[in-house]
């Protein structure tokens, strides 16, 4: 098969350069032509917004399908919010959190992401920051534990039903007000509207899925701190379902979250989150919660030890200098005593942890791997993270690697 499509390849490289000897400008036009067609595919095709349903019951298909959630979702920019679903053939339910960046103030507030700025190449200092509307790579884009097409062997979750949350509110999905930050002379409205988001999905997903024999509450990135503040709430109803929690790429030490989540985005953590806030997010959802209430919570939890998009992000909130490796190393330690802490607190805790990818010159590794295309290739003591993740949920073993590193 590979050598068929070196084939292919050549053939077709081949046609090129005959084509451009006989007639440049021919070909450069039909060249052109193709390139054009195949971004225009791209983008409305393969990127376009799946079929609309209002309900489970229109679902008769194992595709993904766009929900609109009416009047009291919206984001960041005030455009127009929606969620994803795709309906499996078992009784098992993923709620998966998206991860996207986060804003706190005019300088953060004014550099969204777009995708022009994704294409100019890696600098320490972040340059954008959040998504401020609903991205094209949602669902399309999603490999990992949401790619249907891999082999039981490849994803063992690919017959479970997904609801993917989405996120374009740059608050941690818990915001609650409509910010107008100044920066340089400029003005940026941004509507951290992610609880309402958050309600409304969730909502939707217990009249459409009144029961589950599993659920897996996940979330990447930003989403990850997402999924360890709402898997209490889901745990309470789903209350005969097996619950497990996977925070995949998450922590970020800082004194600046009370204020960023309570003043600036209004969360109200105590009172809609039930926990009290300190310097560690993560740490703080699983370990200070304001509530007594016991939960039978799996709580799984995976890091890079350089993880180079949540290292950048800790350095521009606490205000770091980028300029030595110390920020990365300082993120590092963080994690692994955070990591080592909560092994210990008593919780129903595994964790992956690794340094498989280190890129030295960058001193840097990858960030998120449940829906991306190391999700197969990523190891920990030489185990696949979707090999751990299918331990400790399908087959309901404990397991933690990487305890090597926490030393």
């Amino acid at each position: 098969m590979k050598a068929a499509k070196w084939a292919v390849a050549a053939a077709i490289c081949a046609a090129v350069a005959l084509g451009l000897y006989t007639n440049v400008a021919a070909t450069a036009a039909a060249i052109g032509a193709v390139l054009v067609m195949g971004i225009l595919y791209l983008y409305f095709i393969h990127f376009g917004r799946p079929s609309q349903v209002a309900g489970l019951d229109e679902v008769t298909d194992t595709t993904w399908h766009t929900v609109d959630l009416g009047r009291t979702t919206v984001s960041a920019d005030g455009s127009a919010y929606a969620m994803f679903v795709r309906r499996g053939t078992s009784s098992n339910l993923v709620i998966q959190f998206s991860g996207g960046g986060a804003c706190w103030d005019g300088e953060t507030a004014a550099r969204p992401i777009r995708p022009l700025g994704l294409v100019r190449g890696y600098t320490r200092d972040l340059r954008m920051f959040y998504f401020d509307s609903l991205t094209r790579l949602f669902p399309a884009g999603l490999a990992g534990m949401a790619d249907r097409r891999a082999t039981a062997n490849a994803n063992a979750f690919r017959d479970w039903n997904i609801v993917f949350v989405p996120y374009s509110t740059g608050d941690l999905h818990v915001g609650d007000t409509v910010n107008t930050y100044s920066h340089n002379g400029t003005t940026t409205k941004v509507h951290h509207n992610g609880r309402n988001n958050v309600t409304a999905v969730l909502d939707w997903v217990y009249a459409n899925f009144p029961a589950a024999d599993k659920v897996l509450v996940s979330g990447e990135s930003a989403g990850a701190w997402s999924s360890a503040f709402y898997a209490p709430q889901i745990a309470d109803h789903y209350p005969d379902s097996k619950l497990y929690c996977l925070s995949d790429g998450v922590g970020i030490v800082s004194e600046r979250w009370r204020d960023i989540m309570d003043t600036t985005w209004k969360a109200d953590s105590a009172k809609t989150l039930g926990f009290d806030i300190g310097t560690d997010l993560y740490e703080d959802a699983l370990l200070h919660r304001c509530d007594a209430t016991p939960r039978a919570i799996k709580y799984l939890h995976a890091n890079t030890l350089y993880d180079d998009t949540l290292t950048r992000f800790g350095a521009a909130l606490n205000r770091t200098s980028t300029e030595t490796d110390a920020f990365i190393d300082d993120w590092a330690a963080n994690t692994k005593a955070s990591i080592a802490r909560l092994d210990k607190s008593g919780l129903h805790y595994n964790f992956f942890l690794t340094a498989w990818g280190h890129n030295a010159r960058k001193h840097a590794t990858q960030h998120t791997l449940t829906n991306s295309n190391f999700y197969n290739k990523c190891t920990a003591d030489g185990v696949p993270f979707s090999t751990w993740l299918k331990r400790n949920v399908i087959d309901d073993e404990d397991l933690s690697l990487g305890q090597g590193l926490l030393a």
